[in-house]
């Protein structure tokens, strides 16, 4: 699981009014919203971010997409914007890669909806 810091998850679900309780163990698989993941995406180009919060905020847009794909709504419209970010930090989120890409694991049949996207990156 991708580690995100405290203060990172405080100030996005702010900054985006998620509908968090404070009590979510994975926060960003819980607050994955399919629905406004071009708002995500806007949010991180726009925002003032740390690293952190960069960190963060990738991992709950990326979990969106898993959701999207697995409520069998199709490839967002976002994802060539999202892959190219992606790209371009790969060190940065290095740890969400690793994470979706599903390393070590050859059985497509334990893979995330996503792992197939996220492999075809690297």
């Amino acid at each position: 699981m991708i580690v995100l810091k405290q203060a990172s998850i405080v100030k996005l679900t702010a900054a985006l009014a998620l509908p968090a309780s404070g009590q979510e163990q994975d926060w960003e698989i819980e607050l994955a919203d399919p629905a406004r993941i071009g708002e995500f995406l806007t949010a991180y180009r726009s925002l003032s971010l740390s690293p952190d919060d960069k960190v963060a905020l990738m991992a709950l847009m990326l979990a969106s997409v898993d959701r999207r794909l697995d409520s069998g709504l199709g490839m967002p419209s976002e994802w060539s914007q999202i892959a190219n970010l992606l790209g371009a930090e790969q060190d940065l989120h290095r740890e969400s890669l690793e994470y979706w890409m599903c390393e070590g694991d050859d059985e497509p049949d334990a893979w995330f909806h996503l792992t197939p996207l996220v492999r075809a990156l690297g």
